[in-house]
């Protein structure tokens, strides 16, 4: 594109914003466009490029299930649950505060990670319970 041709557009359409600020009815006739455009966004919503999170299965309770069926029931419990599931229950029950799960990606090792962390919570102060 030449300068000419390049300077000759912007000209016009500066000419044309400050017709559209002064000319009420023109805006209008000019908005419907838009306004169509944007109902049609709405209606069908703007899809996010973000992944859904993950959520824990209603009804989920690590301590639960290890406290009923021992830390194989729970490692059982977790095997039909995806990376993503395992990482939101670890978050959802501040198993790990440090967060080092963020970086596993197999599902294994987060199962065997949250199996850890449960039977860990779960043995706290026995060493007091003979005295």
């Amino acid at each position: 594109m030449s300068k000419d041709l390049a300077g000759a557009m912007a000209d016009f359409l500066r000419l044309l914003a400050e017709e559209v600020e002064r000319n009420r009815s023109l805006a209008k006739r000019l908005a419907v466009p838009f306004e169509e455009f944007l109902a049609e966004v709405k209606e069908k919503g703007v899809k996010s490029r973000k992944k859904a999170k993950a959520e824990v299965p209603e009804g989920f309770d690590p301590f639960k299930v290890y406290y009923d069926k021992g830390s194989v029931g729970l490692y059982e419990a977790l095997a039909s649950f995806d990376a993503a599931t395992l990482k939101a229950i670890l978050t959802s029950f501040a198993l790990d505060p440090s967060r080092s799960y963020t970086r596993l990606r197999k599902p294994e090792k987060l199962r065997d990670l949250i199996v850890e962390k449960v039977k860990a919570m779960g043995e706290r102060g026995e060493a007091f319970r003979d005295l």
